[in-house]
């Protein structure tokens, strides 16, 4: 538990896993945009997707959390932290599995939207 609410200073391991993450996310999200909505290799790089990005973000903000919070009000900062970084993994997770995935939600972004008479 601890090495997860203090992720910046947990350690070598969990700088190595952030590192490794952005490779994770520069393979994933090329391949989600490319691959059909409902198809095979779009579900897994949703899913993929919804472990990668908490993950990355969870750590990336711990980092903040230690440079710009004073220290008498990280450990509260850090709980909120870990609070959103769980919604922010169920609900990617809930698009990536119900909804019509990561990729596709950013797609329909840029989709042009039928005209209203």
């Amino acid at each position: 538990m601890n090495s997860f609410l203090f992720a910046d200073s947990a350690g070598p391991k969990v700088q190595r896993l952030y590192h490794q993450s952005h490779y994770v996310l520069a393979g994933l999200i090329p391949a989600t945009l490319v691959s059909e909505k409902s198809s095979i290799p779009a579900k897994l790089s949703d899913i993929g997707l919804a472990a990668a990005i908490p993950v990355h973000s969870h750590i990336a903000m711990n980092y903040v959390v230690s440079d710009y919070i004073p220290k008498s009000a990280q450990f509260p900062v850090r709980a909120g932290v870990a609070g959103l970084t769980g919604v922010m993994f169920l609900g990617l997770l809930k698009t990536a599995i119900l909804g019509p995935g990561i990729g596709g939600a950013i797609k329909e972004l840029w989709s042009s939207s039928p005209s209203k008479k």
